[in-house]
């Protein structure tokens, strides 16, 4: 048995001491955000059986701590305010637990891989200047640090931090550019929880519980729950290898006064491996769930290049999962379509095609970004646009500030126009137009072989549709766009914002 499953059985057999005294989980620091408009769950440890009461901005709520010494109370829904107030949380009539300098505003979770966790300090130096011009006071960041567990966690350690030319350096980019974003438009406190690590896949990030919706991914789902303890498939698989390693103690036991040979010993049930397949959910999102927040924003992919549409049903999983845990049915969830990069596989139009295909959940955006990369850098560095991209969607979507544009043109159809492909859009804006003003490019045709030839694209009359036509296809059936991992087209919309590629075959 190995050291994981030993503690596990320790887990299992030793029950948790006791707290004595009030503990705020890490979300509860000083400097800490609360979402606005939204009644607020405040939680904690105590000293069994004692009466706890919160107070904040003349608003009280009392209970009494569990057996297990948890307890939680409900705070009525607040405006939003930038006057610093404080939280007393006391446990009986001790004296309290002082939590100062919280704000009340917009609260969201900045999750994925390492694009999303990049640092500002390592952004292009424009990035940098305009992050470290002046404090923004209003602007606070809590990261939680890396860990996996198969066990689901109910804290973790970290601490909110201001938007200081000093401590701004070492946010997520994209997270403190996003919130930006939102805090000029708004004019409102934003916090944002930073749960991001790079180089890491969807798989361990996903909750169980967004399977349920998710028919294609049964199997990979009953593979999941057989191995991830706290799941009644491999509490009943345990159970069942406890009770063979005590018959096994017992054979052991007696073969040996008998000076005869051991039975190999049972081997414990798989664990889901970490890292790869779980962990980032159990230690670093599950802590979150209980704290009030507006929505997710969410980069990462790189590390599932490869999947195609597998990756689409596996972002079906984590948006309903997360959406499920957090409470939140049609929370806001808006993403990044990854850049432009060298995999030298050619699967990268795949996995777009796989992130156009999430807009069809309800309450989601995205960001391309194949105008603001690099094919040689995984890490494109302009992280401020990246961060104003996915702005757009929640100022137009959750805040209703419309926008002239959210999303560069994304495709909708195509249809034979005698030896054309006509392809419309949406998200066109006030029209389409070359970002250079050359002709447009990486645009492909085929016929009935399916052969792609280099096809001549024209908008037409009404700046709103495009004519693609190519003479050695003289009855075109199917079109596709930059449908190469290293392809920076030059189609946008007038608001600058690029298209998407797509393969007429694959989005449908």
């Amino acid at each position: 048995m190995s050291l994981r499953q030993t503690l596990y059985v320790l887990s299992v057999l030793c029950p948790m001491a006791a707290f004595a005294e009030i503990k705020l989980p890490a979300l509860f620091s000083h400097g800490a955000v609360l979402q606005r408009d939204r009644e607020l769950t405040v939680w904690g440890w105590a000293t069994p059986q004692q009466q706890v009461t919160v107070r904040f901005a003349e608003q009280q709520a009392q209970t009494q701590a569990l057996a297990d010494g948890t307890w939680s109370v409900k705070l009525p829904a607040l405006p939003a305010s930038a006057e610093p107030r404080s939280m007393q949380i006391s446990e009986g009539n001790a004296a309290p637990v002082v939590v100062n300098d919280l704000l009340v505003g917009e609260v969201w979770l900045a999750s994925g891989q390492s694009n999303m966790e990049w640092g500002i300090s390592a952004s292009r130096p424009e990035d940098q200047a305009l992050a470290q011009a002046a404090a923004l006071p209003q602007i606070r960041m809590i990261k939680v640090p890396h860990r996996v567990t198969h066990q689901r966690q109910e804290d973790f350690s970290g601490n909110w931090q201001q938007a200081t030319p000093e401590l701004v350096k070492h946010f997520s980019a994209v997270g403190y550019f996003y919130a930006r974003q939102l805090h000029e438009a708004l004019h409102v406190p934003v916090g944002i929880i930073n749960s991001s690590w790079g180089g890491t896949r969807i798989d361990p990030w996903l909750a169980e519980e967004g399977f349920s919706g998710v028919p294609e991914l049964a199997e990979m789902a009953q593979t999941r729950l057989a191995q991830l303890p706290g799941t009644e498939a491999y509490q009943q698989a345990f159970q069942q290898y406890l009770s063979q390693v005590r018959q096994w103690c017992d054979g052991a036991e007696a073969a040996t006064k008998a000076h005869q040979a051991v039975a190999e010993m049972p081997k414990a049930p798989a664990l889901l491996p970490l890292q790869s397949h779980a962990g980032m959910y159990q230690a670093m999102i599950h802590p979150l769930r209980r704290y009030a927040l507006r929505g997710f924003i969410w980069y990462q992919g790189e590390s599932n290049n490869g999947e195609g549409m597998l990756y689409y049903h596996k972002m079906r999983v984590l948006i309903d999962g997360w959406r499920q845990q957090f409470a939140m049915a049609e929370a806001p969830f808006y993403f990044v379509q990854l850049a432009p990069y060298t995999y030298k596989n050619n699967k990268l139009p795949e996995i777009w095609v796989a992130q156009q295909m999430a807009l069809r959940i309800p309450h989601t955006g995205m960001a391309v970004t194949n105008d603001i990369g690099h094919p040689t850098d995984i890490h494109p560095r302009n992280k401020s646009e990246v961060g104003r991209r996915l702005a757009l969607w929640a100022l137009d979507r959750t805040y209703g500030i419309k926008q002239a544009a959210v999303s560069g043109p994304l495709y909708r159809a195509c249809r034979a126009d005698g030896k054309h492909l006509r392809v419309s859009w949406d998200h066109v804006g006030s029209g389409l137009v070359a970002r250079d003003g050359k002709p447009l490019s990486h645009f492909e045709i085929a016929g009935a072989d399916g052969a792609f030839h280099p096809a001549v694209a024209e908008i037409d009359a009404t700046g709103k549709e495009i004519l693609v036509s190519a003479e050695s296809v003289p009855a075109p059936q199917q079109v596709r766009f930059a449908w190469s991992e290293i392809a920076e087209p030059n189609l946008m919309n007038r608001e600058g914002l690029p298209a998407a590629a797509f393969h007429s075959e694959q989005i449908k």
